[in-house]
């Protein structure tokens, strides 16, 4: 009857802390925020500066935290997060520089180096890259990015948006 009564006992703090801790949110890697336009987002991404000591690249996990996918950009510049976005991680689909191009005001401020991670559940794998276009377009708002076609060939386009 007392091993009966303390396993209950236990049953139930263990079943309290699991609904406290499912009320507080999960962000898997240090600095991110959870999407900022909605409460109930299922993606986390951050961004930061320049990070020394890091060669330029990217890599592509299976997240084991989420059980979903996650990208970690090292010291790319804006036209190259935009250009990895668009890729969709796809080789045939790559961009050559030849076919970007950019009508800013002021072109000097898309070299600035930038790092980014982004977190996507398992069930929004499939839209990871349009998940990616999205936070990098609410980051860098100022500029419009989109792919024209312009006479048979693809161009990757950005432009400041207007106001």
């Amino acid at each position: 009857m007392k091993t009966t009564l303390m396993l209950i006992a236990v049953l139930g703090l263990n079943f309290c802390y699991g609904q406290e801790t499912a009320k507080q949110p999960k962000i898997p890697f240090k600095d991110a925020k959870p999407h900022p336009a909605s409460a109930h987002q299922d993606y986390v991404y951050s961004i930061s500066g320049f990070k020394s000591g890091y060669k330029p690249g990217y890599r592509i996990d299976e997240h084991e935290f989420v059980k979903g996918r996650s990208i970690t950009v090292r010291n790319y510049n804006i036209i190259q997060l935009f250009k990895l976005a668009l890729e969709a991680g796809v080789p045939e689909c790559a961009i050559d520089s030849a076919h970007i191009l950019i009508d800013v005001r002021e072109p000097k401020k898309l070299q600035a180096i930038h790092c980014f991670k982004l977190v996507v559940p398992f069930y929004q794998t499939d839209n990871f890259y349009i998940i990616m276009q999205r936070c990098l377009n609410e980051q860098f708002s100022e500029y419009k990015v989109k792919m024209e076609v312009r006479s048979k060939e693809s161009f990757m386009v950005i432009r400041d948006k207007e106001y």
